[in-house]
């Protein structure tokens, strides 16, 4: 089943939030990858992270997209024409048996070409407001979820991206939606736009992996053609959800994924070097911090 949205409540700084009162029917540190997006160029359709986690009995997922807003941008309009999706798979099995698997993915997804979504959740902006679309959950269950849709501090721990603004989405529901029979999940994002054929034009899943060259086909490809047509672990976020979010098990916003990483090409450029995000997270929905005010 499905759920839509597109009431919006109250806009601040241009963003737009809604708590969602369902009718109708129906956590990727990228940050400049997809050579098909730049040479158009479509920045707006770019993903930069993803991060899931839990605050309560609800999870969270922030989705970060365009971080090339200019600084002094004070409010945010999405592209009429993108459409953002959060994948969720509850079924694939896990293994946490591999510590080295653990640490550098998260996990070992035992069969990876069978990964597919059963819930999906789809925000679109065509009328000028986000409008919410969910696969896989009733209407009435998502009556109790939250939507944000705005212009939000970039949650990346990095040098560069101190003082700069994301266009962020942020969804967070109740966690007994989502689990079936375990406790784990594999998330992931994608962003489509018209203008490029297929049914992705951008991949966002586990921080700093597509936006390698080496991975540029991950970004135009489903997590089960990431095993089965290149060869390589699909680029998904395992997040188990009985332990505590923190990278790479989930995605907190506190977790400093350059350092966690440890990739000398992002490790050489990433001055100050900053340990922690440049404005606080706030404790309440949608989490991320206030965007930075024009000069």
């Amino acid at each position: 089943m499905a759920a839509r949205c597109c009431r919006s409540m109250w806009a601040e700084t241009g963003a737009l939030v809604a708590a969602l009162s369902l009718a109708g029917g129906a956590f990727a540190a990228d940050h400049g990858d997809t050579p098909l997006l730049s040479a158009i160029p479509r920045n707006d359709a770019k993903i930069s992270d993803l991060f899931a986690f839990v605050r309560g009995d609800e999870l969270v997922l922030a989705l970060g997209t365009n971080v090339a807003i200019p600084p002094s941008a004070t409010t945010y309009t999405f592209p009429a024409d993108l459409t953002l999706r959060i994948h969720i798979d509850n079924d694939s099995k896990v293994s946490f048996d591999d510590a080295a698997l653990n640490e550098s993915y998260g996990g070992d997804i035992v069969f990876p070409k069978k990964i597919a979504p059963e819930i999906v959740i789809e925000v679109t902006f065509e009328e000028g407001s986000p409008a919410l679309t969910v696969e896989g959950i009733s209407d009435v269950e998502m009556s109790q979820a939250q939507l944000y849709a705005g212009l939000r501090d970039d949650p990346f721990i990095r040098g560069p991206r101190l003082g700069r603004n994301v266009a962020a989405v942020v969804v967070a529901l109740p966690l007994s939606l989502v689990l079936e029979d375990q406790s784990t999940l594999l998330l992931w994002a994608t962003a489509k736009i018209p203008e490029l054929h297929g049914p992705i034009s951008e991949h966002g899943g586990r921080a700093l992996r597509s936006m390698f060259p080496e991975n540029d086909g991950m970004n135009t490809s489903r997590p089960a053609e990431h095993y089965t047509k290149l060869g390589t672990r699909p680029d998904v976020i395992i997040f188990d959800t009985s332990r505590p979010a923190a990278y790479p098990n989930g995605r907190e916003l506190t977790d400093d994924v350059v350092d966690r990483v440890g990739d000398p090409r992002v490790l050489g450029s990433d001055a100050p070097f900053p340990s922690e995000n440049d404005r606080p997270f706030l404790d309440v929905f949608p989490y991320l911090a206030d965007p930075h005010p024009a000069p």
